[in-house]
């Protein structure tokens, strides 16, 4: 019971002095407060363990990692892989050309869609000047 408690205030000693060397090294300030909140969360986690251990919820937590969900959702990113291991750089290439050109035919007609409502507005407001 010792050793557990020594490592985990171990954990917590590293951890914390880890997200002080992040904060310190990020440049933006704008950044810092997602890093803060999500490291916040992370520590609000490793605080609450030895409570979940105590308990004996941290076999429910382990056995949520072995649920349905979670094997659907490693499914998927499994096929994910598998999708994208059997794709040559060609393919890439093809995909991305096709997603460009049909983004440039949507984008040329928004611009005449644009263009055909400011030529419209123009003879509104020359037909109300007549």
């Amino acid at each position: 019971m010792f050793q557990y408690l020594y490592e985990w205030i171990q954990n917590l000693a590293f951890y914390i002095v880890l997200i002080t060397v992040v904060l310190h090294a990020v440049p933006d300030s704008g950044y810092k407060k997602y890093i803060r909140f999500f490291t916040g969360m992370v520590l609000i986690l490793m605080m609450v363990t030895p409570i979940f251990r105590i308990f004996g919820k941290d076999s429910q937590i382990m056995n949520f990692y072995k649920s349905r969900e979670y094997e659907a959702k490693l499914k998927e990113i499994e096929n994910a892989a598998a999708y994208l291991k059997g794709m040559d750089s060609a393919d890439f290439l093809r995909e991305a050309e096709e997603r460009t050109e049909k983004q440039e035919i949507d984008d040329i007609r928004v611009e005449e869609i644009q263009i055909e409502r400011e030529k419209e507005a123009d003879r509104h407001v020359e037909n109300e000047k007549d």
